[in-house]
């Protein structure tokens, strides 16, 4: 991955491309870990694969450790159900990331796992949030409170009712539109790959991928406004939980933003201006040359491995069971809505993982359903508006004195 070779820039490239899943006519860069000790300075893609995959063994470590620590105290599974599954994000992630790294010509495909491993963590994250303040929205039930929190500097947001359905429903859409929306843009980047109009490395408006990078910034501006808000709104909630919700918050959005920000827009424009380009091959030991698109994947990948690293590392302090063990020792059931009953590793690994998927179909299907129940609620509150309007202006006409 020699940058000071010469290749001809991702601009340049044509678009529609040939058809099919495998880019770059079958780009397969060779990994000869001799030539790394002989020739250092001509295997950089290998140094690049070597820390990624340092960093995979870091992450799978911690893992590994924290959802055994999980299973070992599994008292709370309203909760900790969320956490374990949060924990497998980065680690899950970035191993296909990497492996996009050793099959770049396969990495929309690779990359479309990928997605949907992002799509749950973040469906995972606002779950949790929910399921913490589940206890203090019954305690509220049927309390119209407004709130007025500054969501970041110099901004703050109205809410009329924030125990109210219309809040929460907003909320929802905004939020699992993003998990929704990964899914199928992963499903239309594979789908436009088949037909040869992806074109990734073009940046041209005849194909797929400036679009999706478009809609995809959209979404992603919406579900950050929309959690920044929530959090906001229920800051003093938060407190009563002793939660922090910016920690959970930062490790599930904050490698979304760094990678898509700095590793997708960024690392695209730099391309795009030439400051990221190809090899001929002529400094590499396998005489294998990298075009611009193939390096830039390279580079996205390690900043993927190394992001995640760092939220993984944040995740054994803000995912833990610590706070599950301190309820439980408090005989706090708060979170509980009953008696402790401790599950075993295997009952705790069926709640976790098993029952996963019907569970997110559910919550989408609910999501619906109460979005359908809100917009009846709004007409029936309209017609009962517009009855009583009607009702008062017939009161005013048969009460009015008549002239003599």
């Amino acid at each position: 991955m020699d940058s000071n070779s010469t290749s001809t820039g991702t601009k340049d490239s044509t678009c529609p491309t040939t058809p099919g899943l495998a880019s770059e006519n079958g780009f397969r860069p060779g990994f000869d870990w001799h030539s790394l000790i002989t020739d250092p300075a001509e295997n950089w893609h290998i140094w690049g694969w070597a820390l990624c995959l340092l960093c995979l063994v870091i992450m799978w470590i911690i893992a590994i450790i924290a959802i055994r620590k999980h299973f070992k105290n599994y008292y709370e599974p309203t909760i900790q159900r969320h956490k374990v599954r949060v924990l497998l994000y980065p680690p899950f992630y970035s191993t296909l990331a990497w492996i996009s790294y050793l099959r770049y010509d396969y990495a929309t495909t690779i990359m479309f796992f990928a997605a949907l491993f992002e799509a749950f963590a973040v469906y995972n994250l606002y779950a949790l949030l929910q399921a913490y303040l589940h206890p203090f929205r019954e305690e509220a039930e049927g309390v119209k409170e407004e709130a007025r929190p500054t969501v970041i500097p110099f901004v703050k947001v109205h809410v009329k009712s924030r125990w109210g359905m219309h809040y929460r429903i907003i909320t929802d859409i905004l939020v699992l539109q993003y998990p929704i929306w990964a899914i199928l843009d992963a499903f239309i980047s594979i789908f436009a790959e088949l037909k040869g109009h992806y074109c990734e490395s073009s940046y041209s408006f005849k194909g797929a991928h400036v679009y999706l990078v478009i809609i995809n910034f959209v979404c992603l501006s919406l579900i950050i406004s929309a959690l920044f808000t929530y959090i906001a709104v229920f800051k003093e909630e938060w407190k009563r939980a002793k939660v922090s919700a910016h920690g959970l918050f930062w490790c599930v959005k904050g490698p979304i933003m760094f990678n898509f920000y700095i590793g997708t827009l960024l690392l695209s424009g730099l391309a795009y201006c030439g400051v990221i380009h190809g090899t001929d091959g002529s400094n590499s030991s396998d005489g294998l040359a990298w075009s611009t698109a193939a390096v830039q994947n390279g580079l996205l990948v390690i900043i993927i491995c190394v992001v995640m690293t760092v939220a993984m590392g944040l995740m054994t302090k803000y995912y833990n069971e610590s706070d599950s063990i301190r309820r439980f020792e408090e005989n706090d059931t708060t979170m509980n809505n009953g008696p402790f009953k401790k599950l075993s590793a295997w009952d705790a690994f069926m709640d976790a993982y098993v029952m996963y998927i019907p569970e997110f179909i559910r919550n989408v299907v609910f999501c619906g359903r109460n979005s359908r129940a809100l917009h009846k609620k709004r007409q029936r509150l309209k017609e009962e508006k517009e009855a009583q309007k009607q009702q008062l202006e017939m009161t005013g006409l048969t009460s009015s004195p008549t002239g003599s």
